[in-house]
């Protein structure tokens, strides 16, 4: 027994609490740093040239679950500790401290008064008067009052003392969410074509729908960075019989039966070439090798003798770069420009086709994530509430009139008011 004591005490306690946050806050950096959900070659490719910290490489990775950090045992398992060092916190000190506060606390000596923040003195003239009076006037003030005969106690603010409690309920749904949402949510990469379109499926609400690409666009900025993309996307679902357009950006992520569609990515898909008065379209990929977000494909031109030429694009705008792989001499075509003319074959940009990349995610913990803020956010509003206390005592032989007063908070801001009721109450 005493042993499970202490080992209470020991979990409960701040510095446990604070070792653990610390742990889990580096572990989620480490999985930020480290690719997450790859294969097995991806990390010994990596990090076996590479290993992190001259220690830790591909195989030290796979061993110790840095590939899947936030749903490895260790990362679960302190979890699981933090929610239950919070757990017996509250049960230890929040809820004990708590039904404390709702205890009316008597002072029926003068001498008590002397240990209190505030204290006052005065003479009056007639004690019971007095007393029914001055609880009249707490009472108008927003007091809770508890009257006795010579004496009151009073307290406001009591709310506040649930603040501590609701914060660590709030953390403690956050980190089972976060759990949970780790081993059930799924998500999906998608790059779209205008005018292309994919079926929803949630399984978790039994509902289908049918989302086509109306349009996607590519906002710059003057030096022609892109500043947002946006996807105007077409929902239909003959079961919900539902027809409407809604509109993803980075940042404001369409929200859609359960289902939550990210404007992640951009690519430039195809273009439409008149080669020879013939039109291709031709479909690109990305090459890092020459450069960030550069899409091209190799293709063969000339009537008689052909050569191998790239072709390259890394806006949405054009131009299309045309290189001999042999020389590196290089062409530019623009969009529904003059044809050009180039190893024996006539070439014409007719048309750039860029691509929206969505990832589609669905997560059954989101409803208990933004859940846990409000509690949070609610519990963290209600702290700042100061709860303050207030005890009235009157001396039926010397008739003296006693007022004493705590605070949890802002004492400053209640000695001002300690001092107005005093006068108050005196002058009754």
């Amino acid at each position: 027994m005493i042993i499970f004591k202490n080992l209470i005490l020991k979990i409960s306690s701040l510095r446990f609490a604070i070792s653990l946050i610390i742990f889990i806050a580096t572990s989620s950096a480490i999985g930020t740093f480290i690719p997450q959900g790859n294969n097995k070659k991806f990390y010994t490719d990596i990090f076996d040239d590479a290993p992190i910290f001259g220690y830790l490489n591909g195989e030290k990775v796979l061993k110790l679950q840095l590939d899947h950090v936030y749903t490895s045992f260790w990362f679960v398992f302190a979890l699981l500790l933090l929610c239950i060092s919070l757990a017996a916190c509250s049960f230890r000190r929040q809820i004990p401290s708590l039904k404390a506060s709702l205890k009316w606390i008597e002072y029926k000596s003068e001498k008590k008064f002397n240990k209190l923040q505030l204290t006052s003195s005065h003479q009056i003239n007639d004690e019971e008067d007095h007393i029914s009076k001055a609880d009249l006037l707490l009472k108008k003030r927003g007091w809770k009052t508890y009257k006795f005969k010579r004496h009151i106690s009073a307290r406001r603010g009591l709310i506040g003392k649930i603040g501590p409690l609701v914060v660590h309920i709030g953390l403690i749904v956050l980190l089972i969410g976060s759990a949970y949402g780790s081993f059930t949510s799924q998500s999906k990469e998608q790059y779209l074509l205008p005018g292309e379109s994919l079926y929803l499926i949630n399984e978790s609400t039994n509902s289908k729908a049918n989302v086509r690409l109306v349009d996607f666009s590519i906002e710059r900025e003057s030096d022609g960075i892109p500043k947002q993309f946006i996807s105007k996307l077409d929902f239909s679902s003959e079961d919900l019989k539902l027809n409407e357009i809604k509109t993803a950006k980075v940042n404001h992520p369409i929200r859609f039966k359960g289902l939550t569609i990210y404007q992640a990515d951009w690519s430039i898909s195809n273009v439409v070439l008149e080669i020879d008065n013939i039109l291709y379209q031709l479909q690109l990929k990305e090459i890092p090798e020459i450069g960030n977000q550069v899409w091209g494909v190799l293709i063969e031109l000339g009537s008689e003798t052909k050569k191998n030429f790239l072709l390259t694009i890394d806006n949405e705008n054009g131009p299309l770069k045309i290189s001999n792989i042999e020389d590196f001499s290089e062409n530019i075509l623009y969009i529904n420009e003059e044809p050009l003319e180039v190893n024996s074959s006539k070439l014409s940009l007719k048309e750039i086709i860029p691509s929206s990349g969505l990832i589609i995610k669905n997560d059954p913990s989101i409803p208990f994530i933004y859940f846990s803020f409000i509690l949070i956010i609610f519990g963290t509003i209600i702290s700042l509430i100061p709860t303050n206390q207030l005890w009235i005592l009157v001396n039926k032989e010397s008739k003296n009139l006693s007022i004493g007063g705590l605070s949890n908070k802002n004492l400053v801001g209640f000695k001002k008011e300690f001092l107005k009721l005093s006068e108050e109450i005196k002058n009754l």
